[in-house]
């Protein structure tokens, strides 16, 4: 009898200890990253590829949108798809490594040339043949986030590098597209980010302080905004079509960011709260031919907005609800005439 005690108390043991392991409650799944859309109007949700091993979050940093709405995935290098069947294909050649931060991808006004930081230096890639052009030659400092101007005759950029006494430094320059010509663009700041040269004006834009502008020369120089601005390069930084508004970084407190969106007509600006992913970059996009900033505003639940420029109209296109859930987004990339907004996100449908 002692015999079956002995054998019969451990697995009493094992059997207390299974139940602590399996219980009754219903498995819930986790949100899985899915490549996604929606129309401005809050139609139209779809769920479009599940991000997968070879392909997805961990192939890329960023995603954009082409004028004839395809889609370019930014990495270690450029991919492009079409939207309805995603099928990645690379459009950089091997021998180039992107530059991450910032992850910036300039097109020109019509979308026939795309622009890109690469190994140091600033490329130009024709769209749709793909045919690729080295505009710059710099071997020691970093040349990184190049802006096309307005009318695309001119191609604004900056370096990242050490200067006398070892200090960290970040020089503004401008690129002629048509003749070839650069030079660098002088400021009293030995770190200024975010240069845009608006032809129409006659001025670049840039950030150090608050939102500054000069001529390519230096000459002119004056405070637009002096709230806001920011202490690195991002891609978030844009200028309207119509040179209206401009779209720079706005914080007030380490953890709290805004965009702060300028109307230089009204010279007053709005702030609208934005995530910030922790690696400098923030998930907040103005289209290229509207005047609509799509943005993810932070806290749980995370809800994804388009915001109307001229009339001050706020809305939220998607949040979570009793038959999704979005746990985070992860990037977002609105078409040029700001009628649908594709993203990466951790979606679930119940």
């Amino acid at each position: 009898m002692k015999k079956y005690l002995y054998y019969l108390m451990p697995l009493s043991l094992l059997l207390i200890l299974g139940s602590c392991f399996y219980t009754s409650e219903p498995y819930i799944p986790r949100p899985d990253p899915w490549l996604c859309s929606i129309n401005a109007d809050g139609t139209g949700f779809r769920m479009i590829k599940k991000v997968d091993l070879s392909f997805g979050t961990t192939g890329f940093w960023d995603i954009y949108m082409t004028k004839d709405d395809r889609i370019i995935f930014y990495g270690e290098k450029l991919w492009i798809s079409e939207t309805d069947t995603i099928r990645p294909i690379q459009i950089t050649p091997d021998n180039l490594t992107l530059i991450h931060r910032p992850s910036r991808l300039s097109q020109s006004p019509d979308g026939s040339k795309l622009f890109f930081a690469a190994d140091k230096n600033i490329y130009q890639l024709s769209y749709p043949d793909y045919k690729l052009t080295q505009l710059t030659t710099q071997s020691i400092r970093w040349l990184r986030n190049p802006i096309v101007s307005d009318l695309g005759n001119y191609l604004t950029y900056s370096s990242n590098g050490f200067g006398y006494p070892t200090k960290e430094t970040e020089y503004m320059y401008w690129h002629n597209l048509i003749t070839g010509e650069s030079d660098i663009i002088p400021s009293p700041d030995t770190v200024s980010f975010n240069p845009s040269y608006s032809e129409i004006e006659n001025y670049v834009y840039y950030e150090k302080a608050g939102l500054l502008r000069s001529k390519l020369d230096g000459s002119d120089r004056s405070t637009v905004d002096s709230r806001g601005g920011s202490m690195y390069p991002y891609s978030m930084f844009s200028i309207s079509k119509d040179q209206r508004y401009v779209a720079h970084l706005f914080n007030t407190t380490y953890n709290n960011y805004f965009i702060r969106v300028f109307d230089k007509e009204s010279e007053s600006g709005i702030n609208l709260p934005v995530k910030n992913d922790h690696a400098s970059r923030f998930i907040g996009v103005m289209c290229k031919d509207v005047n609509r900033v799509f943005y993810v505003s932070p806290g749980y639940p995370e809800k994804l907005h388009v915001y109307y420029l001229d009339t001050g109209e706020d809305t939220v296109i998607l949040q979570s609800n009793s038959e999704l859930s979005l746990a985070e987004f992860i990037n977002i990339a609105p078409t040029w005439d700001g009628s649908k907004v594709y993203f990466y996100a951790f979606v679930m449908v119940y």
